[in-house]
């Protein structure tokens, strides 16, 4: 199983945190996610996975719309 943490990240708007592809992801996968956003004056990408490391395939996405609005993709 592959575990990743990251405490307290902070970011620009320009930035990412980027993980390797999950392998046998179809199997099962879980995730837990906190996010408090400071501004949300414009759209950004939460979380982005996709089945190949070149997003050909199937993906998922949680996104956050100006609003504040929370997506699922």
């Amino acid at each position: 199983m592959y575990e990743a943490s990251i405490v307290t990240p902070h970011f620009t708007g320009q930035s990412y945190v980027a993980f390797p592809a999950l392998r046998d992801a179809y199997k099962a996968v879980r995730l837990s996610l906190e996010f408090r956003p400071d501004d949300v004056s414009s759209d950004g990408i939460i979380l982005l996975a996709g089945e190949r490391d070149d997003m050909a395939g199937d993906f998922m996405a949680i996104v956050i719309r100006e609003a504040g609005d929370v997506e699922f993709w």
